[in-house]
């Protein structure tokens, strides 16, 4: 089990540099930034290296949640961008029920897409931001729909937890390899070795009751959502099926993550 080296956010641990690590940056977009960075930080345990975490926000956005606190524990994109890392991960956010250019960060989140070409080895985007980056990337072509996709569905072997109102049809694939997916949820998993990129439309890092809260929240706001499928068990207890799924991606992506870092330094050599 990786140690994780945190030097921002809620759940930072160290004030000091730890060079024999993988850098990572996660710019964390979850209005529940303390309980996504946990849930973040398990997974990453995964990984073979030991790792230094950097969590960011984008300066542009105006937070609702907890805004004085978040802003005194996290960095910037702008105070980091000066930076180079071994990989990025962008996690979710529930803007996609409105159009892109109506993200108060959009711009913002245009700029750090097309920095990570050039400062980052691997990157990540985990549910919106997949569909948000995978667009500016031209890597396929995502569909808004008016029914949320709720609960945990299997393609291609994947258990993962779903909570969008978009999907990516498998047809609308342009520029990218669908590892996962099926007509039903859309392509779940892409890749693109060029921008050295995955794309993932569901939530591995969802703790087993995240899902369940999500609905009752969702049923508090009066949008008469459906049930989340698959998810719970006859007496109505959330059960947690993708949590081999989850650490296993998250080991074989990090170990990508070196792999890919391993090859560029030997092609500088």
């Amino acid at each position: 089990m990786a140690a994780i080296y945190i030097t921002s956010g809620f759940t930072k641990n160290t004030n000091i540099d730890h060079p024999e690590t993988l850098n990572v940056l996660l710019l964390n977009l979850m209005p529940n930034r303390a309980e996504t960075e946990h849930q973040f930080v398990s997974l990453l345990k995964n990984s073979t290296k030991d790792i230094t975490l950097t969590f960011c926000l984008p300066k542009t956005h105006t937070l609702k949640n907890n805004p004085h606190e978040s802003l005194k524990k996290y960095v910037t994109f702008d105070e980091v961008k000066s930076n180079y890392y071994d990989a990025l991960i962008v996690t979710g956010a529930p803007l996609d029920r409105i159009s892109f250019t109506a993200v108060d960060y959009w711009d913002e989140l245009l700029e750090i897409t097309e920095w990570r070409k050039t400062h980052v080895t691997q990157s990540l985007f985990i549910c919106w931001s997949a569909y948000a980056v995978g667009e500016i990337d031209g890597v396929f072509k995502g569909q808004q729909l008016t029914r949320k996709i709720s609960g945990v569905y299997t393609t291609n072997g994947l258990t993962i937890p779903h909570s969008r109102y978009f999907t990516i049809p498998l047809k609308n694939s342009i520029n990218g390899t669908i590892l996962a997916g099926n007509t039903e949820i859309g392509a779940v998993l892409i890749q693109n070795d060029q921008l050295h990129s995955t794309y993932l439309t569901g939530h591995l890092e969802y703790q087993t009751n995240t899902l369940a809260q999500e609905y009752q929240r969702d049923i508090v706001a009066g949008l008469s959502p459906h049930k989340p499928g698959n998810y719970f068990d006859k007496n109505n207890i959330p059960v947690n099926t993708w949590s081999l799924t989850a650490n296993k991606f998250y080991h074989q992506w990090m170990a990508n993550v070196i792999k890919t870092k391993k090859s560029i330094a030997l092609g500088r050599e």
